[in-house]
């Protein structure tokens, strides 16, 4: 497999279940938010974002825990990417796009053909060593709405194509080798591949549109 930039994205990612009450700290992190009409708004040591979940607005907190505290929010309209991490990790950083159709995703996979996206009806955070955290309810069995989605350079939106957890099933396969047909081998790939969806969705990491 070749190695650039997304390797050392992916090769860093620990994905993991966690309860709200758990996370909800770990889902105020340090970062920039890039907004549409350019400009960025970037925190500071005393500054931190909330990461949004579903559909709904990013909170920018200035001078964060103060009294002095200045709370800004920001529509999922109006925002084009966040880049965050944990404050104790500044080394491991995240991407969250949000999509018009499925609502906020941390992007998994990224490469100049493809980007591979987590949808999770609960919301993210950031724990203390990088890893991602997907948040499910607390005190009840219950995991929340998770999904794959695909996206190809120039595309305007991501593409749904199964949940995140298990291992892969030839439906599974299947929607993401018709998403990437235009790589026939790539496609061929994936379709005789019997592995863990996460392993699945990072074969993309080698597709080459049109080939």
């Amino acid at each position: 497999m070749k190695k650039h930039n997304a390797t050392k994205t992916v090769l860093l990612i620990f994905l993991f279940l966690s309860t709200v009450s758990a996370a909800n700290a770990a889902s105020f992190v340090i970062g920039r938010i890039y907004l549409k009409n350019g400009s960025v708004i970037e925190c500071t040591e005393n500054d931190r974002i909330k990461l949004p979940k579903r559909s709904g607005k990013t909170v920018f907190l200035r001078n964060a825990y103060r009294k002095e505290e200045v709370r800004e929010s920001f529509k999922a309209a109006q925002i084009d990417s966040i880049i965050a991490w944990h404050p104790a990790t500044p080394e491991h950083v995240r991407k969250f796009v949000p999509s018009e159709s499925i609502g906020w995703l941390w992007i998994y996979v990224e490469t100049p053909q493809i980007s591979v996206g987590v949808y999770s009806a609960k919301g993210y955070g950031i724990d203390t060593n990088g890893g991602i955290q997907v948040i499910q309810r607390n005190g009840l069995i219950f995991r929340s709405k998770t999904a794959y989605c695909l996206k190809k350079t120039g595309e305007t939106d991501f593409t749904p194509v199964g949940k995140v957890g298990g291992k892969a099933n030839n439906k599974f396969r299947k929607k993401v080798a018709a998403y990437v047909s235009d790589d026939p081998a790539m496609a061929d790939i994936i379709l005789n591949s019997r592995t863990q969806r996460d392993k699945t969705v990072l074969m993309l990491m080698e597709y080459k549109s049109g080939e």
